[in-house]
């Protein structure tokens, strides 16, 4: 029992770093999910280089309203950018996560880092995907790793969650909905 315990709480610490492991990071909520994935908030023009200084190779911007100044200067440091808009108060589109996966599927990608604007929603969403494709985990473990990261469902939030309690259904069901995209990640 003891030894369970352990092994457990390893593979939480593993699993999840937060703000407090990069002193250096000034971006807000953010957190690493392993050793490609990074998350948090919206960039700030002077943060960008510190993500290339990670070694992220691509942005994954969630917003509908990306920033202006986003693309240039995640470019101007060699990192990749792309832009998935979601809302952040409706269902997300199966082909918006279709899209992420993909991408965080490609080699090419290297490591990447995904925000939306505070890194809580969409983010989450993205993370939710994330890890009950490749990690294998149940909603509980998901969903309090979303509140790890500030996730709440008032204004105008709780679609967000909706979608995360349907597609975890749908993997109880079917297994994971968009595996298919998923097959190949390495972690």
């Amino acid at each position: 029992m003891v030894l369970f315990a352990i092994l457990t709480l390893g593979f939480a610490a593993h699993a999840q770093s937060s703000t407090s492991d990069f002193p250096h990071i000034k971006i807000k909520n953010f957190g690493q999910m392993d050793e490609r994935f990074y998350r948090g908030a919206q960039p700030k023009e002077d943060d960008y280089q510190d993500l290339a200084a990670l070694g992220v190779k691509t942005v994954i911007d969630l917003r509908d309203d990306p920033k202006d100044y986003a693309q240039p200067l995640v470019e101007s440091f060699g990192m990749r950018y792309v832009n998935i808009p979601m809302s952040d108060k409706h269902y997300p589109r199966e082909e918006q996560l279709e899209q992420f996966l993909t991408l965080v599927n490609n080699p090419a990608t290297g490591k990447f880092y995904v925000h939306c604007a505070g890194g809580r929603h969409r983010t989450g969403v993205a993370g939710a995907v994330y890890r009950f494709n490749l990690y294998r985990w149940d909603y509980d473990q998901v969903y309090s790793e979303m509140k790890n990261y500030d996730f709440y469902t008032r204004w105008g939030h709780g679609d967000m969650k909706k979608y995360v309690q349907d597609y975890w259904t749908r993997v109880q069901t079917n297994g994971a909905p968009l595996s298919n995209a998923a097959t190949a990640v390495t972690r």
